[in-house]
């Protein structure tokens, strides 16, 4: 953990690989065409995703260029990346200290994951595996909060207690203090469909559930269910999908 000022939930919390792959929402299509458009990745683009995690954004990426490297701290998740994507390069690694040659990869992407790193280090260490204006790209599904029922939800998972982020953030200011240029944040609607199984499964991959012992979780996900109890099967859960793009220092 010395390379990394993420906790030890930061972690721990992500030692189910399948449960996460399972429950976790993909991406809207218009979010990921723009991050391809902006970064203006082809075929030939070298890129990396830091902290993928089981490669849910991984997989978007191969659409658009095969030379995709992984780095991912936890074992867990790097086991069912090789499960899901075994022709994909994984590595260990923490963002603040990437295991990457100096300006080896012209675009970055970080899924669901910025919010773990010291920006300061880790923005340092993506401008020294970037090429000179190499692009970085980070992308977040957060619940919707503006609808009633998943506002009501994020208070029965002790999301406001808990949390390892404020969702309202916005990480422009720090991108820019980074020393990236051209930063552009955006939104996009996401939803995902779901029954009360899977909604159990989505609410036990955030990070500080997962780490707790199963009687606390079983009080949580019986909160969870008072509130979806006259939902008819399946239902959506509303995202807001954001993304930031950014070029790095020339």
């Amino acid at each position: 953990m010395s390379e990394s000022r993420t906790p030890k939930v930061g972690i721990e919390g992500f030692a189910d690989g399948t449960r996460y792959q399972s429950a976790r929402p993909g991406y809207p299509v218009e979010a990921v065409a723009y991050l391809i458009d902006r970064l203006g990745v082809t075929s030939t683009t070298r890129v990396v995703d830091v902290a993928a995690g089981t490669g849910l954004f991984t997989r978007e990426l191969l659409a658009f260029t095969t030379q995709v490297i992984a780095v991912q701290p936890a074992q867990g998740m790097r086991d069912e990346f090789a499960r899901q994507l075994p022709s994909v390069e994984i590595v260990e690694g923490f963002a603040e200290k990437l295991p990457l040659s100096d300006a080896s990869v012209d675009d970055l992407f970080v899924a669901q994951a910025f919010h773990w790193f010291d920006p300061e280090r880790a923005l340092a260490e993506f401008t020294r595996v970037l090429v000179p204006g190499g692009g970085l790209g980070l992308i977040w599904n957060e619940r919707d909060e503006s609808v009633d029922w998943v506002d009501e939800m994020s208070a029965a998972i002790l999301w406001h207690q808990k949390k390892p982020y404020d969702m309202a953030t916005d990480f422009s200011t720090i991108l820019e203090i980074g020393g990236f240029d051209d930063v552009e944040k955006r939104s996009f609607k996401n939803a995902q469909l779901m029954d009360r199984f899977t909604l159990h499964q989505r609410v036990l991959t955030t990070s500080y559930i997962a780490v707790l012992d199963s009687s606390q979780q079983q009080k949580i996900l019986e909160d969870v269910d008072r509130i979806i109890k006259s939902f008819d099967e399946p239902f959506e859960l509303p995202y807001v999908t954001t993304t930031y793009c950014a070029t790095s220092p020339h």
